[in-house]
């Protein structure tokens, strides 16, 4: 059954695995030799001036920056979007960095599901980030100052589409499967299944942001795959869906 299930994936469910290939210029609606577009850049200034507003922090804003796919040569016209981070010290709101960490993640999810903004066709994704929290993106326009912090370079990359593929599939296995035993199985049964298979998942990207490929390595580019074509989406819907059936 298993082994038929694994040849069962459409053509939907992998076709992500070919947003990987790097392009030959940054993305032409946003960007005009290095210079970002004035009216891209006013949006995006409001939006992260607004959403951090909403917050009600105190902290002095020290940078809002521009990173991802949309600030270097790996975005995709259907799976990119703009990363925009909003940098403070998280030691000025609280000495609990960690607690300050949860919080932030909380308004940002918020204000996530409760927008959908796009710009120039991009959604927008908000991010609060502590000023000494490690950054190992190749791209990253500071947009207060309308100036590259770290500059794209161009390069040569090939993407391992069958292995992404193959590593994504044993994953996207398991969730199916899963979907199968939501309304099967006692929550704490369950839960602790759907977080061996998160835990599985966000290792990829853990590690493979630590090894020397970064932003490129073979297990970011599993976790971005399973992103693009919904499968995390589908993690987060069965824990959801878990915690609600208990109290049926």
């Amino acid at each position: 059954m298993k082994l038929v299930k694994y040849f069962e994936f459409n053509q939907q469910d992998l076709e992500a695995v070919k947003s990987f290939r790097v392009k030959d210029e940054l993305n032409p609606k946003i960007w005009d030799d290095f210079k970002i577009d004035d009216e891209v850049r006013e949006d995006l200034l409001k939006i992260a001036e607004d959403f951090y507003a909403s917050t009600d922090l105190e902290a002095d804003v020290k940078d809002i920056v521009l990173t991802g796919s949309l600030a270097n040569y790996n975005w995709s016209e259907k799976y990119s979007d703009y990363d925009l981070h909003i940098l403070i010290d998280f030691t000025n709101v609280n000495d609990a960095v960690e607690l300050v960490k949860k919080y932030v993640d909380g308004a940002k999810s918020i204000w996530n599901k409760e927008h959908d903004i796009k710009v120039k066709g991009y959604e927008v994704e908000v991010y609060i980030q502590d000023i000494s929290e490690p950054h190992k993106s190749t791209g990253v326009f500071s947009l207060l100052n309308n100036k590259w912090n770290v500059k794209p370079e161009e390069f040569d990359f090939e993407p391992d589409e069958d292995m992404i593929a193959e590593k994504g599939k044993s994953v996207m296995m398991m969730v199916d499967e899963l979907e199968e035993q939501v309304d099967e199985d006692k929550y704490d049964a369950f839960m602790e299944k759907v977080q061996k298979v998160w835990e599985k998942v966000k290792n990829y990207r853990k590690s493979g942001l630590e090894s020397e490929g970064g932003e490129l390595s073979m297990g970011n580019l599993v976790f971005k795959f399973l992103r693009r074509n919904g499968y995390i989406g589908k993690i987060i819907e069965l824990k959801r869906k878990s915690y609600d059936n208990q109290f049926k």
